[in-house]
């Protein structure tokens, strides 16, 4: 048949066009799809049989090289790192090794101290604890006993909250002094339970504060008399005197009020507090002149 004579139907479809391809059927397209889903999914696994493996503490070298090298990551400030090293390195250490096992153990709590927040020093308050219960006569138990200290001062609330984790923080910075008064480790637990005594007495004279703005002067009086008592050690003691002659002014106890601000300029002769505390008593004995002027002229 010449192409003149070619029927009206094949001139009107491409696709019979001598010459011309064809689509893909159902059967070849499923098997096209099919070949791709197997390929994606053992892409995967033959990719993991060639990716590299990460090193065991065994492969990393001896317990003591591995131990090291833990403790070079924590002077980097790579504490994650350095806590799985030292993790992974524990089974391999006999329960009976008393020379690096516990170094470990308190390497790992060193690394969740260092690392800071809430949680770990929880977990750092825990390891140091539990290195005191398996080696209380350890060479390193002085430092353990300060760490647990550290590690309850550290997750202890702002001086405006509960401060029973300060408390808790003295008790334990005691027991390095009484348990091991020799050790340096001593005279730094005295600096802290200074400082632990300095956010206890912020707490009361911050509820004192809060009484002194209400106009419970009475309240107020009684809270900061226990700071000037309790702590007189306290860093911010002359703002205690002022607030605190300021209340009893407010309750018309002058002689008393006259006697804070006598011993706030003692300790703070030319500061602001001082210069302010002597132009109260002034302005307060000025107000009192007035009012018996009055009541004679009445």
């Amino acid at each position: 048949m010449s192409p003149a004579q070619a029927s009206p139907s094949s001139a009107s479809n491409p696709l019979r066009v001598a010459g011309a391809r064809r689509s893909p059927g159902p059967c070849c397209t499923a098997f096209l799809l099919g070949s791709a889903l197997l390929i994606a999914l053992l892409a995967p696994g033959c990719a993991a049989k060639h990716a590299p493996k990460s090193k065991t503490t065994k492969e990393r070298g001896t317990p003591e090289e591995v131990y090291l090298a833990a403790l070079q990551k924590i002077a980097k400030k790579k504490y994650y790192g350095a806590r799985l090293m030292l993790q992974e390195l524990l089974p391999r250490i006999p329960p009976d090794d008393r020379d690096l096992l516990p170094k470990v153990q308190i390497a790992i709590a060193d690394a969740y101290y260092n690392d800071r927040g809430l949680l770990n020093y929880g977990e750092a308050l825990n390891g140091y604890r539990t290195f005191l219960t398996y080696y209380p006569e350890h060479e390193m138990a002085d430092r353990a006993q300060f760490m647990v200290g550290m590690s309850l001062f550290e997750q202890a609330l702002s001086p405006d909250r509960d401060q029973a984790l300060t408390l808790q923080a003295i008790a334990e910075f005691s027991r390095v002094e009484n348990a091991f008064p020799q050790s340096a480790f001593a005279t730094k637990a005295r600096d802290m339970i200074k400082s632990c005594q300095d956010r206890l007495a912020e707490h009361e004279r911050l509820v004192g504060r809060f009484y002194q703005r209400k106009r419970a002067y009475l309240a107020a009086i009684d809270r900061y008399r226990q700071v000037l008592d309790k702590y007189p050690q306290y860093k911010r003691t002359n703002q205690v005197l002022f607030d605190l002659g300021q209340c009893l002014l407010a309750v018309g106890n002058r002689p008393e009020a006259g006697e804070f601000f006598a011993r706030l300029e003692q300790e703070d002769h030319k500061g602001d507090l001082a210069t302010r505390a002597k132009n109260l008593l002034e302005d307060f004995d000025r107000e009192q002149a007035k009012a018996r002027s009055k009541e004679r002229s009445s």
